[in-house]
């Protein structure tokens, strides 16, 4: 690739220093050498750990043939693909790509790989620059897979985005939560104390490693304290498997979780789990008329129970994964799945749905819209189901970064949550980070009601019903069961006037005013409420 002296400088000062910014956290494996005789074995393996696209493992082999012959381009090409498709410095693919574009036979795509490489390292003209080499290299006959003009359009968004970017922290959990393999797919309740995530770490039950070199992967907890996190337990065998277990959504009261299974009796269909005092049960099938042959991958829940936003490359979409929503009826049957529709789903790939917790707005990752490289993070609402939903929003950089955002979680503050990515100071591989934004990405939504149902004894009244009715018009907001270990509901409600009426057949009931101000602040209302002894159980 031609590149201009001062571009080759800049290239070169950006490697360095991505480097050195990784190594703060992990110090670099020692090179291995290896002698003439051992080159052919080192090849095989080389050869058949990157055929099973196990770029992880191939990539050690790969920078030990490198390391003997540096001129090499089938060496050089593949280890800058292992790079690239390995959760480690993306950045550092650029210079081997570059040395590998110079030889003969290079593979026609090696200009459309360095420029990916060169986006994920925010160095944009020069990646814009390489897409068209890829293009004059290969006479405009492109590979339609790759969506060229979409990365080009990438690149032009990046360098809007980064102009503009939001602020925020983000702080790494460490080795009570993450760990040297991939820990990702965040889930949290409207409180940011409460975390679920998955993880390719040892110890997971069945130890089974996957054709990508990976253990097969587990779901993992772990609580918030005021400046630490519990160490990450294995909630065991009624969330997890043998198979592929995948946390995918949980609602704001945080007693649902959705869960996506795939291996043993599992096809790549989504689960739910109910937690009933501090035990999850037994994750069940969603629903038989998902259990397709298509994938249905991330997936979200409403606060009652009663609707669902997945992914899925299934009938009806508009190019790709799409987000559908199912909804429950009055007899607890799944309908037919809706098509969001062209407003939020593109002709690329949607996944990874998030319902916030005014059940109102909708986030979600999507390789189309006006995304800054790969998957991005957008948001949307649809306050009136008769309406279509908004013209969806990226969240913004960095919170966004040139890479593929696939995992978000945003609690009730609208400031604070959980990601999934490669940062500078991480554990290793993909690690879960908290964020914390100085301005909430959603404005007014309104404040965090929270009630503790207890019996008249002063028990949790963990079977208690729960609705909270808008007190102007009448109308139900939602239905809620008190689970948990300490039987609490909780609502994000715009300012007004509000009835909670909670209900136990055994125990008793109340009905309880609520006056939200929207001067409560973060924290919100918290109220302790004690049913009535319903009349007949009176002596």
């Amino acid at each position: 690739m031609k590149i201009s002296l001062s571009s080759s400088v800049l290239l070169l000062v950006f490697v360095a220093f991505t480097t050195m910014c990784f190594a703060e956290s992990k110090k670099p494996a020692p090179v291995v050498t290896i002698t003439k005789d051992q080159v052919g074995d080192v090849k095989k393996q080389a050869a058949a750990m990157y055929k099973d696209a196990n770029y992880k493992s191939a990539l050690e082999q790969y920078l030990k043939l490198v390391n003997y012959d540096s001129e090499d381009m089938d060496y050089n090409y593949k280890t800058g693909m292992c790079y690239l498709y390995s959760n480690v410095d993306k950045s550092k693919a650029i210079q081997y790509f570059v040395k590998a574009a110079d030889k003969k036979d290079v593979p026609k795509d090696v200009y459309y790989q360095m420029g990916k490489a060169l986006l994920i390292a925010n160095l944009f003209d020069e990646a814009i620059e390489a897409f068209e080499k890829y293009k004059e290299v290969n006479k405009g006959q492109v590979n339609p897979k790759f969506n060229l003009d979409q990365h080009v359009e990438y690149c032009y968004n990046a360098k809007e985005a980064i102009k503009k970017p939001l602020e925020v922290s983000f702080k790494n959990p460490g080795k009570q939560v993450n760990s040297v393999s991939a820990d990702y797919s965040p889930v949290s309740m409207a409180l940011d104390t409460v975390l679920y995530f998955t993880s390719n770490r040892k110890g997971n039950m069945g130890g089974i490693v996957d054709g990508f070199g990976e253990i097969i992967a587990d779901i993992y907890t772990s609580s918030k304290g005021d400046t630490s996190w519990s160490k990450a337990k294995n909630p065991g065998i009624n969330l997890n498997s043998e198979a592929y277990d995948i946390c995918t959504g949980m609602n704001s009261n945080g007693d649902k979780l959705l869960i996506y299974k795939e291996g043993g009796d599992a096809s790549g269909d989504i689960f739910l789990s109910k937690l009933q005092g501090k035990a999850w049960q037994k994750a069940e099938l969603l629903d038989e008329s998902l259990a397709t042959k298509q994938f249905e991958t991330g997936a979200c829940i409403s606060q009652d129970g009663k609707r669902i936003y997945f992914a899925a490359n299934m009938k009806g979409t508009l190019g790709g994964k799409d987000i559908f929503m199912i909804e429950q009826d009055s007899t607890k049957k799944w309908g037919v799945p809706v098509n969001l529709g062209s407003e939020v789903n593109t002709k690329f790939d949607e996944d990874s749905p998030f319902l916030w917790h005014d059940g109102t707005t909708l986030f979600f990752a999507s390789q189309g819209h006006n995304s800054i490289g790969g998957y991005d993070i957008f948001m949307t609402s649809q306050p009136d189901p008769a309406q279509a939903w908004s013209k969806p929003v990226n969240v913004g950089y960095p919170l966004n970064t040139t890479d593929d955002d696939l995992y978000f979680t945003l609690s009730a503050n609208a400031r604070t949550g959980y990601v999934s990515g490669l940062k500078p100071g991480g554990v290793g591989d993909l690690d879960v980070w908290y964020f914390n934004l100085k301005d909430p990405l959603v404005r007014n939504a309104g404040s965090l009601y929270r009630a503790s149902i207890l019996s008249p004894q002063g028990l949790p009244a963990k079977d208690a019903m729960v609705s909270i009715v808008k007190e102007a018009t009448g109308q139900v907001l939602a239905i809620m069961e008190a689970n948990g270990p300490a039987a609490e509901v909780f609502m994000l409600l715009p300012a007004g006037k509000y009835k909670l009426k909670a209900r136990s057949p055994k125990m008793g009931r109340i009905e309880q005013d609520i006056v939200i101000t929207g001067e409560e602040g973060e924290k919100g209302i918290r109220q302790t409420l004690k049913l009535q002894p319903n009349p007949s159980s009176k002596p």
